[in-house]
């Protein structure tokens, strides 16, 4: 995944596959309210089921779960494979899983239970070898400093105290529990002062604490899909899913119809697979009862999913996406000198094909038996595997190895050529783009451009001329690279913004490759906000 985020690759290859944890008050109810089932979130009933506060206030004095083993349940994490914990300090609701100085609404103040949970399972965590992270809603259903409740649609401005409230229980969080290795906020609609305002003191206690992009207004380092949505178009930036082990919610729900263990696994499996495989991280979570019993169901659910990565871990942990295009039969991972094909559909001919490969390969095996050799060649079709030798067919996702040579050479899907007038022709249409997923709250996110690129082939040896024709909404600097070669186009103070005044750059002579495939890229200068969008009205790029 190609990025100029302010994540580390490092820092966020630990991230690849973690533990949510949607836990509280709202546990206690389990989707129930005065006998009747309530639908939606769990976690939101008091919402759902419209319930006063003084009402829901009191379920804090039936918060007693004894059950709750913070060590057990960083132990489930490490055995499903996950390399960090994310856990609810605060929901909507209000409640604080941890002890603030700023309101008595929280575990240690007004619950029989009486313990920090928060510090139980950062300390826990620690102990395991596990990163750490909390969730912090910016809406507040309880604090009467806040917008008076009126939906669940939890997009609502944030008041100056209220916001002030926020910032100090958010200093407690990066002060009082060791480091953090996240902090994923959500909901509300703050203004970009405000953004700014929390992302700046998350950096100044703890620099190396990732912020969720659910802050909103850009200020996040890693963008977060919508709940249990993958991308259905290229990424430019680090991100991740969050996703539920049910849809219907993420705290536990004691009516919520769960199926068998082993359809939900090959579920939780495969889309680990299509987000890993697209660059991303996936945040998997689970919904405790309210005494802290994690129930069995998700406990065997991350049981599978962890055999399944104790055999096939190498092709998840610290391996990228690649740009090679979809396969119907699965998905693909890479690390520098290694494809990792997980089968999800096995070929009806037992002949494995992939498209947009053009490598030197100098083995294919399966993964769980490196000594057995599968014969592979370059076709017509694209570079074919095959799997006719007897092959221990995994239930959830075979994996088959290609170990290379050099570097990943990858046929791109749309290979621009010179049209009759031996012109190349590049313009937004035709280019492959990559996107950010941001906006000022829940409801605006969308997918932005902030890269385009173009793949081209050239037959002439003779140097080129570079007309670009440029339109955009508002001023700025794009850099346009050819081949390595960096250009600016700058339409700042101009006015040559509009269809009937674009600005026009020439540039006199370019090289092209003959051998091999030519590259384009177009970007904004400017990588401090690295998801703010091109915004370009027009554009053509005239090679001849």
């Amino acid at each position: 995944m190609e990025t100029d985020s302010h994540v580390t690759n490092d820092s966020w290859e630990d991230h690849k596959f973690s533990m949510f944890i949607h836990w509280g008050l709202y546990s206690i109810p389990a989707g129930v309210w005065n006998g009747q089932q309530i639908t939606g979130y769990s976690e939101q009933i008091k919402g759902h089921a419209k319930i006063p506060t003084e009402d829901y206030r009191k379920l804090a004095a039936q918060f007693d779960p004894i059950h709750w083993d913070a060590d057990a349940v960083a132990l489930l994490a490490k055995q499903a494979g996950m390399k960090s914990i994310v856990l609810t300090a605060k929901h909507h609701d209000g409640f604080c899983l941890f002890d603030s100085k700023y309101t008595t609404y929280d575990v240690v103040d007004a619950t029989p239970y009486k313990k920090d949970i928060v510090k139980e399972l950062a300390e826990a965590s620690k102990r395991h070898n596990l990163k750490f992270g909390v969730y912090f809603s910016l809406i507040d259903w309880d604090y009467e400093g806040a917008l008076p409740f009126e939906s669940v649609d939890n997009s609502d401005a944030i008041p100056p105290l209220h916001h002030q409230y926020n910032l100090n229980q958010i200093e407690e969080l990066l002060t009082n529990y060791g480091d953090i290795s996240e902090i994923w906020f959500d909901m509300g609609s703050p203004t970009y002062d405000q953004s700014n305002e929390m992302a700046t003191l998350v950096k100044k206690l703890q620099p190396n604490c990732m912020i969720s992009g659910r802050i909103w207004n850009d200020q996040g380092d890693f963008v977060v899909m919508g709940d249990n949505k993958q991308p259905d178009f290229k990424m430019g930036v680090p991100w991740q899913t969050p996703a539920s082990m049910f849809n219907e919610t993420w705290s536990y729900r004691s009516w919520q119809e769960r199926g068998k263990v082993a359809d939900k696994v090959a579920e939780k499996i495969n889309d680990l697979l299509k987000v890993v495989s697209a660059g991303g991280n996936y945040l998997l979570n689970i919904g405790p009862k309210g005494d802290g019993t994690v129930i069995p169901f998700e406990k065997q659910v991350l049981a599978g999913i962890g055999e399944w990565l104790d055999k096939n871990g190498e092709s998840i942990y610290g391996t990228r996406g690649t740009a090679i295009q979809e396969q119907d039969w699965g998905m693909i991972t890479n690390k520098p000198g290694k494809l990792y094909l997980h089968i999800i559909n096995y070929p009806d001919n037992n002949k494995l094909t992939i498209e947009g490969l053009d490598l030197k390969v100098k083995r294919a095996y399966p993964l769980s038996d490196s000594s057995m050799s599968l014969g592979s060649e370059m076709t017509d079709t694209g570079y074919e595997i095959d799997l006719t030798d007897e092959i221990v067919r995994d239930p959830y996702a075979t994996t088959i190895v290609l170990e290379y040579e050099n570097e990943l050479s990858i046929t791109p899907i749309n290979v621009i050529k010179a049209n009759e007038h031996q012109e190349i022709l590049l313009t937004t249409a035709n280019a492959e783009k990559y996107h950010s997923y941001s906006g000022h709250d829940y409801y605006s996110t969308k997918a932005t451009v902030i890269k385009m690129k173009w793949y081209m082939s050239n037959e002439s040896k003779e140097p080129s001329q570079v007309k670009v024709v440029f339109a955009a909404e508002k001023n700025n600097s794009y850099k346009l690279v050819i081949n390595n070669e960096e250009h600016t186009i700058s339409t700042l103070g101009s006015d040559h913004h509009r269809d009937s005044n674009l600005y026009v750059l020439t540039i006199p002579s370019i090289n092209l490759d003959v051998e091999k495939l030519n590259e384009i890229e177009l970007s904004l200068v400017d990588q401090s906000n690295p998801h703010q969008g091109l915004a370009i009205e027009e554009l053509e790029i005239i090679i001849r």
